[in-house]
């Protein structure tokens, strides 16, 4: 096949590679800390029968939502949208600020595509999804890793970083209990982060807010978010029902000034024409009969218990052995190593150990966190994290010298 040039850029998800080197092994007795996928018991599948059995037992309801849509999205549905985000973020937006996508992944894509020429440079934290980047690659974008601490992305090597790089066209985060590390920004950084990005010598760079796990926090105040925060128009932020609802739906959307959401609507016209019309029916008649509040509280219980449990585990089973982060929100752990251990290297023999994770080196632009992983608990049962982390303690120090 003769390929475009731009296909030498691109490249598999890691995270997917794991996961098929897994399903290859078809072993039952694996517990998988690697995946990112939300707990399926919790998906409301009861009401969401309820909604499609009312959907198609109304003659207009159900050819509407079996007939072609709007790019732009379920005109209701964008209604419920922009009230519960005036609610639950506080934005000060409407309906003519959202795009409703396939997933965050391809508001990432459209952003990408509107914003991005070659060789222009995108700053990511570090760690980071550099999976959910791979909209960017045939771009060949120069993407660059920015320092983070446990208040989120310092701001010091930002503003290093902005002066000495050139082209510097968007820059990508994950405040909310990042993937991979769980962690969330302050109120502070966050500030202090569009303190710096409003001055008008950055009016040419964009900020891209990726907020999949915003509201599963279960621990901590709320705390706003960037778009929230923005006096200046310069934050695009994607938000999904992924986390909230399932992720089979393929459910997002992104939230913008009206033009430029307006030429993302142009963008995905040629792309798919509309996302799915009947999943979108389905999550508009679900928000309209059902309290989505009180469903996203139950997640955020089980999911704090399940946290609580790894968190006990690591303490119990590697105590200082490991560096590791608390997280008060999301689906993920992320643990450091002694220096010398290199996860990927050591993905096989947790394998065999019949427990699996993420190594952390697949988050950094310049392949660095070799001695870094990511674990989640959303996936598996509390026994099976306790006896994960059990096997996975006696890997980890089978490799201590």
């Amino acid at each position: 096949m003769n390929y475009a040039e731009r296909m030498n850029t691109v490249r598999g998800s890691v995270i997917r590679d794991v996961a098929s080197e897994i399903a290859s092994r078809n072993n039952k007795e694996l517990i998988q800390l690697s995946g990112g996928l939300p707990q399926g018991s919790l998906f409301p599948i009861k009401e969401l029968k309820d909604v499609t059995d009312l959907i198609l037992s109304d003659e207009d309801k159900a050819i509407e939502s079996l007939q072609y849509g709007l790019t732009k999205g379920d005109t209701e549905l964008l209604g419920i949208l922009s009230e519960r985000l005036q609610k639950v973020e506080k934005m000060d937006i409407d309906m003519s600020n959202i795009l409703i996508t396939t997933g965050c992944q391809q508001g990432i894509s459209l952003v990408s595509t509107a914003l991005l020429d070659l060789h222009d440079t995108v700053i990511i934290e570090k760690p980071s999804y550099l999976d959910g980047l791979n909209a960017t690659l045939p771009y060949e974008c120069n993407i660059v890793g920015v320092d983070t601490d446990e208040e989120g992305i310092v701001i010091r090597s930002l503003e290093r970083a902005l002066d000495e790089l050139h082209k510097v066209k968007l820059i990508y985060v994950i405040p909310n209990f990042q993937n991979p590390t769980g962690k969330a920004w302050t109120l502070d950084r966050r500030l202090e982060f569009l303190e710096l990005l409003g001055q008008e010598k950055y009016d040419h760079i964009h900020i891209l807010e990726d907020n999949p796990y915003g509201e599963i926090r279960f621990r901590g105040e709320f705390i706003p978010s960037l778009k929230s925060l923005d006096k200046n128009n310069k934050v695009i932020y994607l938000g999904s029902f992924s986390k909230i609802m399932c992720p089979g739906l393929r459910v997002g959307y992104v939230v913008g000034e009206k033009s430029f959401v307006d030429r993302l609507e142009e963008i995905k016209e040629g792309a798919d024409l509309q996302s799915n019309q009947f999943a979108q029916s389905q999550i508009r008649e679900y928000l309209k009969k059902y309290d989505i509040d009180r469903h996203v509280q139950e997640i955020r219980d089980v999911y704090k218990v399940k946290a609580d449990v790894m968190i006990s585990a690591i303490k119990q089973e590697l105590g200082d052995v490991v560096n590791y982060v608390v997280p008060d929100g999301g689906i993920f752990m992320w643990m450091e190593v002694p220096e010398y251990i290199n996860t990927s290297a050591m993905l096989s023999d947790a394998l065999d150990a019949n427990v699996s994770y993420i190594p952390g080196a697949s988050f950094f632009a310049d392949g660095s966190g070799t001695n870094t992983l990511r674990l989640n608990f959303s996936m598996s049962s509390e026994d099976q994290i306790k006896e994960g982390i059990k096997r996975l303690a006696g890997v980890i120090k089978s490799k201590i010298s």
